[in-house]
């Protein structure tokens, strides 16, 4: 639970950002950033919705 607390401190305070800034600068991608990923879905037949085959 400390990490936690600890990553939404870096993420969402002026002086968490500092601080990741030179964590990251004393150890490169110690502290990496959140990356959105792009999960495909899959959209259900329309023949299928309706009871059809």
């Amino acid at each position: 639970m400390l990490k936690y607390y600890f990553y939404m401190f870096i993420l969402y305070n002026d002086y968490g950002k500092k601080l990741k800034e030179v964590l990251n600068g004393l150890f490169p991608g110690l502290i990496r950033e959140p990356v959105r990923v792009r999960v495909p879905v899959e959209t259900p037949d329309r023949r299928q919705r309706f009871g059809r085959r």
